[in-house]
């Protein structure tokens, strides 16, 4: 779409849009009235239906219930600490401390004296304990319930403001990862007092009457409707009273849904919300001419936003066929070309990637002497060459027929490009570039299906994000470990893990590296065995790296100020991470 007619539709779609509402009249007949400048209005992150669903349902670890990254994590639960991702900081919350062994067979925690549950019970090493191993005996519908039956071995609860984990390997970067992040990593502490005894998977953590869902966080839940969900400011949070930080200042929080990029457009340039769901690069610029208080990470443009942790990718299934063909996936990687895809679909505001290494770590580990920048470099991935294609179809069996299109034993590869609506504006350059290099490639429909069908296996290939190395580069590498791959039909554990690409001379390095530190050093155990697992990276490419995800995460400012910015970053911007829970502590009223 033009600007300019991007421009006149959003500007024209004002005055059909329901405004959202925030008078006592138009909420649930017992929540009072609370003035607009006393008020945050979010939206959740990404693609949404107008309407919420399951809106009685607040179990917070269910995989089909996304209420954590959605609005918990910041209003009911918090996290024993959080990670500063633009430096690397840890920052305590409910937690002050935690050492891990020498051999790293265990992590020693020291929890914050007078934490309290909003029903006034103590937050305890007790609750820790619970959490944990109900984690790690969870069946597969309990996020994480793979990863912590892995790793957790048992839980102690030596006294109340102690807990000692224990593992069952060395795992140098245990509670850093999926205690202490501050990204995707929704594992909130639970009330023992509450859930013990109830099914995890059935059980709603619901019930106004009782107070529930309970929390440790600063905000309760008073209303929740298809239409908006209400969270109120307790005056008997922990913080305040232990003097460990003052109340955030919104006296409520709203969530609302929005279903489309144009219509967040247009609640913004109404000031009808404060933040939430990204804006396409098109959509924030001609919102933002309307409306000067608008702003993201940066203050100009065509990069706007910040790096999120992820690249958007091709994911290609090892156990289709011709998807399983290292000489297919070269010659698919070797028909696109990075810098226009980056252009063509995004204007510029996301940057060419060759790996899914993060801007967070760039610093540290991609530098110019950086040995894993040299590599790849020196790898030619970053090449789109017909000549390579031709090579490397003809290498895979694969010759053009009358048409021009790649055929094997009189058969064109019918080549389905699929993608989830956030990514689709990638869709028609990633096809037309490969029908350019002779693939019979054809657009998928944009649905719901996407997700499905990427964890039971039942697709070729699909665009997907890849999100991992924020700190390290292992935190990218280890998806590709075999023991994520399931035969098609059965979910994997793991979405970044699709591929479902198998070898057991990789899995023994990955091995290796999670059971020891990073380490920067070129001649360290650590880099060269990461130089060992790119090495087999680069030789099957088992996925294609294209751009990395630079969302536009617009703030309005009319109302709050003091939104994270690159110049002025004490925590990365994304409203789903947990870390975001700092924003809302953080914010000033404008007016």
């Amino acid at each position: 779409m033009q600007r300019s007619r991007l421009m006149r539709t959003l500007k024209g779609g004002i005055a059909a849009l329901a405004m959202i509402p925030l008078a006592a009249t138009a909420f649930a007949q017992d929540v009072a009235d609370m003035p607009r400048n006393e008020t945050l209005v979010m939206t959740p992150w990404g693609d949404q239906p107008a309407q919420f669903s399951n809106v009685e349902n607040w179990n917070t670890y269910l995989a089909t219930i996304p209420k954590q990254r959605d609005v918990m994590q910041i209003t009911i639960n918090e996290m024993m600490f959080y990670t500063n991702l633009n430096t690397g900081e840890l920052i305590p919350w409910q937690g002050e401390s935690f050492e891990t062994a020498d051999d790293f067979m265990s992590a020693t925690i020291t929890l914050r004296e007078g934490v309290t549950w909003s029903d006034g019970v103590p937050f305890t090493s007790e609750d820790v304990k619970f959490t944990l191993e109900a984690l790690r005996d969870a069946p597969p519908e309990i996020r994480g319930a793979a990863s912590f039956e892995e790793w957790i071995a048992s839980v102690d609860a030596p006294d109340p403001l102690t807990v000692v984990i224990n593992y069952t390997k060395p795992a140098p970067r245990f509670v850093h990862n999926f205690l202490a992040l501050g990204h995707e990593n929704h594992y909130p502490i639970l009330p023992k007092h509450i859930w013990e005894g109830e099914d995890i998977v059935e059980f709603t953590n619901y019930d106004p009457e009782r107070g529930w869902p309970v929390g440790t966080g600063p905000y309760r839940l008073v209303s929740t409707t298809t239409g908006q969900m209400i969270f109120d400011r307790r005056d008997d949070w922990w913080g305040e009273v232990t003097g460990f930080r003052d109340a955030p200042a919104p006296a409520r929080i709203v969530l609302v849904p929005v279903s489309s990029d144009e219509a967040m457009g247009q609640l913004h340039i109404a000031n009808q919300v404060d933040g939430g769901r990204q804006l396409q690069i098109g959509t924030f610029e001609a919102a933002r001419a309307q409306n000067p208080a608008l702003a993201s990470w940066n203050a100009e443009g065509p990069e706007w936003g910040a790096p999120d942790g992820c690249v958007y990718s091709i994911v290609f299934n090892h156990l289709v066929e011709p998807y399983d063909d290292v000489n297919l996936r070269f010659a698919v990687n070797h028909a696109l070309d990075r810098a226009t895809l980056a252009d063509l679909a995004y204007e510029g505001a996301m940057p060419p990637a060759l790996f899914a290494f993060s801007g967070y770590m760039a610093g540290t580990w991609l530098g110019e002497d950086s040995p894993l920048q040299q590599m790849l470099e020196a790898s030619g991935i970053d090449n789109q060459d017909q000549a390579l294609v031709d090579d490397y179809m003809a290498a895979a069996g694969f010759e053009r027929n009358g048409d021009g299109f790649w055929a094997k034993d009189g058969e064109v590869l019918d080549f389905l490009v699929r993608t989830p609506a956030f990514i689709q504006p990638l869709l028609a350059p990633i096809t037309q570039q490969l029908r350019n290099a002779g693939f019979d490639a054809r657009q998928g429909a944009v649905d719901d299906t996407w997700l499905p069908d990427l964890l039971s296996g039942n697709f070729g290939t699909m665009i997907f994000v890849h999100c991992g190395s924020l700190s390290e580069p292992l935190e990218t590498l280890k998806d590709y470990h075999s023991k994520f791959a399931r035969p098609i039909g059965t979910n994997i554990p793991y979405a970044l893990a699709a591929t479902r690409y198998e070898n057991p001379e990789y899995d023994e390095i990955i091995d290796r590296l999670e059971a020891i530190q990073a380490d920067t050093d070129p001649d360290s155990a650590y880099m060269q065995d990461v130089m060992a697992a790119m090495e087999i990276f680069l030789r099957d490419l088992p996925q294609v790296h294209l751009v990395e995800e630079f969302h536009v995460v617009t703030f309005n400012n009319t109302y709050w100020t003091n939104w994270p910015s690159a110049d002025n970053p004490y925590v990365a911007p994304y409203t789903p991470w947990e870390a975001f829970n700092l924003v809302i502590h953080n914010l000033e009223p404008a007016q």
